[in-house]
């Protein structure tokens, strides 16, 4: 077990750190499961159990702790697209901590009516495929660290 500021992760088996790898690319469980040679139910379940051990619902939440945990390893700085504001940067950390669009929102500062469309436009000005790629990118062009600790949730 790992304790982070009172928080207790499961370690996750090797198969569980390649299937949460394969979600940090932006890869559903169609395609993950085809890169790791495992039937898409397989990996479900084992993003399932990845939740549970890593007390996050949603998967971008599952890829911060993956790193905050340091059972998923910090992908190589890149150089950003484009200069990312301050709306966007919170936005960003938003999606990192919080697993509700009433959490994201209010986070960000923004209405819940607006957050697809502000999450839209900042996936494709980040280059993301969807939020937990995001996540993976944050990290990559060192908007987000892993001082930014997501709360927990029972999975």
């Amino acid at each position: 077990m790992i304790r982070i500021a009172e928080i207790v992760i499961n370690p996750l088996t090797a198969t569980e750190q390649r299937v949460l790898e394969q979600i940090s690319l932006g890869n559903g469980p169609g395609v993950g499961a085809a890169n790791l040679t495992m039937a898409r139910a397989t990996f479900t379940r084992h993003s399932t159990q990845i939740g549970r051990k890593l007390q996050a619902k949603k998967a971008p939440v599952k890829v911060q702790m993956g790193f905050v945990s340091g059972q998923l390893p910090l992908p190589e700085v890149l150089l950003a697209p484009a200069e990312f504001d301050e709306n966007e940067r919170l936005l960003w950390q938003a999606h990192a901590l919080h697993s509700s669009v009433v959490d994201i929102a209010k986070h960000a500062n923004i209405s819940q009516f607006d957050l697809a469309g502000d999450t839209a436009r900042l996936l494709s000005k980040a280059g993301a495929d969807n939020e937990a790629h995001l996540i993976r990118l944050g990290h990559a062009y060192e908007v987000l660290t892993k001082d930014h600790l997501p709360q927990p949730c029972a999975a």
